[in-house]
């Protein structure tokens, strides 16, 4: 635990924390980042396998991962007091279909794509190391002071 001794610095932390604050949301970013990618390329015990006809398609039985394309995309930003994991632009799609599925995909809207979750439950399974990561980079910035 720390303690400030003087709270005659207690505007310089928060500013201190102020100035950080992009920093630390950065890191936290960055490693749910590469969690998620990892989840991607490892897939998860409860994910439903591929259909036959998707491995003679795509010429692998891993879910999610054909080109890397979709893993890639995964990245991080910043927003104000927040930071934003997971697939932005037009690629947010195909991101949704997988993490929720769907009845509708295909041509003929005829094919289902069952939910393959990759961003929820890594995000759940990771919630202490982004604790930590936090109250790492918070107790640097007060050691600073």
């Amino acid at each position: 635990m720390i303690r400030i001794r003087d709270i005659d610095k207690t505007p310089d932390l928060l500013k201190a924390l102020e100035d950080e604050k992009e920093r630390i949301l950065s890191l936290v970013g960055a490693f749910l980042e590469d969690q998620i990618k990892k989840t991607i390329s490892h897939g998860r015990a409860e994910w439903p396998p591929l259909s036959p006809e998707t491995i003679k398609r795509k010429g692998s039985s891993k879910p999610l991962l054909d080109t890397g394309h979709l893993r890639d995309s995964i990245t991080h930003k910043v927003e104000g007091n927040a930071v934003k994991v997971g697939v932005f632009g037009e690629e947010a799609i195909i991101a949704a279909v997988h993490e929720f599925g769907t009845t509708r995909a295909g041509r003929g809207h005829k094919v289902v794509i069952p939910a393959r979750p990759f961003i929820r439950p890594t995000f759940d399974e990771n919630i202490q190391e982004v604790e930590k990561i936090v109250g790492r980079e918070v107790e640097k910035v007060i050691r600073r002071l």
